[in-house]
């Protein structure tokens, strides 16, 4: 097949004065758009690396011929609440079979507050929190001890601020100015949890055709659970953290396993996703982030996932495609 690579470089985002990486960090990193070129490759596609939704709508222009078989649809944009459903909108209106979810589904992952309802509906639980607009005067505190402030329509834990209540109310009315000039858009101040963070990688459109389910925990330089340990940019960029297997069978992990098959039944076709979880004392498994977008990077979650349940980075992306070609009535 001939198949596209749809994505944003570094450069296309930070192609402005206002842009910073702080709050426009959604472009893919050279070695991951490497990786998915060589796996496509070997596996015996023509790759053509299209770029962002511009080069796309060049494409829709041109005649059937040079368009791609397939696309891999790595695009997400930033500062948009609907930035990540935009090019599988595109892809859908030009015919063009695309990896991932569809608009709906990525519109849904990406904005907070409409995903936690959704979420309380299908019984998944979901830190308690609440949600401040911008034309909102905050005038109370939370209802608990420590809170994490992050925009609503936000991934890639951009923006992630602790706030504890005993800082009072200045502090709080400070950091959610601060969001809301840095982000547009609402701001969720959500419940912290603290407990083991364990993460689910899901690759398929659920039934017989997943084939792959598992997960990693994500441990502090010491070995430990992270407990309050708060996962923002700042601390993905420093490092010193762990990815380990962990087995989904544990009776404590069981939840995880059946809200992301639930998962996957509510929002699919997805291809593939991970879900971040985190287990407080009491043993329930809170849902803390949809990734319908899922890195593909090579020491990333998702493909330290497949490598622990023994899928090469090359069959984990034939297991994608594959995917992607069954929903769209291929072999």
């Amino acid at each position: 097949m001939r198949i596209g690579l749809l994505y944003e470089t570094r450069e296309d985002l930070l192609d402005s004065p206002a842009a910073r990486e702080e709050t426009h960090y959604h472009w893919r990193e050279p070695e991951e758009l490497d990786a998915v070129e060589e796996a496509l490759l070997q596996l015996g596609h023509d790759v053509e690396r299209l770029g962002g939704v511009e080069a796309l709508l060049r494409h829709g222009t041109a005649g059937a011929g040079e368009r791609p078989d397939l696309v891999m649809n790595l695009s997400v944009g930033a500062l948009s609440r609907s930035r990540t459903a935009i090019a599988p909108a595109v892809l859908e209106h030009l015919g063009i079979p695309y990896t991932g979810g569809d608009a709906a589904a990525k519109a849904l992952a990406l904005n907070k507050d409409w995903l936690k309802p959704v979420m309380l509906w299908a019984g998944i639980a979901t830190p308690a929190w609440r949600l401040i607009t911008p034309a909102e005067p905050v005038q109370a505190l939370p209802d608990w001890p420590v809170s994490i402030l992050k925009p609503a329509s936000e991934g890639y834990s951009l923006g992630l601020r602790r706030f504890e209540r005993s800082w009072g109310l200045k502090a709080l009315r400070e950091l959610v100015e601060s969001l809301h000039q840095d982000f547009g858009g609402s701001v969720l101040c959500e419940e912290l949890i603290s407990g083991r963070e364990v993460t689910v990688g899901v690759v398929g459109n659920g039934g017989e055709g997943i084939a792959l389910l598992g997960a990693v925990e994500t441990l502090d330089a010491d070995g430990a659970p992270l407990g309050e340990r708060l996962l923002d940019l700042k601390a993905k960029r420093r490092g010193g953290l762990a990815k380990v297997a962990v087995d989904l069978n544990e009776p404590v992990l069981q939840p995880l396993r059946r809200a992301a098959l639930r998962l996957v039944e509510l929002l699919g076709p997805l291809d593939y996703a991970s879900f971040d979880f985190r287990i407080d004392a009491a043993g329930t498994a809170h849902l803390l982030d949809l990734n319908a977008d899922a890195t593909l990077h090579p020491q990333r979650s998702l493909t330290l996932v497949a490598a622990q349940a023994g899928m090469a980075y090359q069959d984990l992306i034939g297991a994608i495609v594959a995917a992607c070609r069954r929903r769209h009535g291929g072999h």
